[in-house]
């Protein structure tokens, strides 16, 4: 185990950190029509047309 921590040491700190990153994004961004992402920019278009008198969309 030794040995292989100390040739693959940085390879597998980096997966691991791609795998975390690409989880973190995963859980922000939401999937479709769900996450704090989407809520945001969907309250922010509301109040814009809201604000501007268009229709809302």
């Amino acid at each position: 185990m030794k040995e292989i921590f100390e040739q693959y040491g940085g390879v597998i700190v980096t997966v691991i950190a791609i795998v975390a990153l690409a989880a973190m994004i995963t859980a922000i961004m939401g999937n479709g029509n769900s996450g704090p992402v989407y809520n945001a920019f969907q309250g922010l278009i509301d109040n814009f047309t809201t604000n501007a008198g268009l229709p809302t969309p």
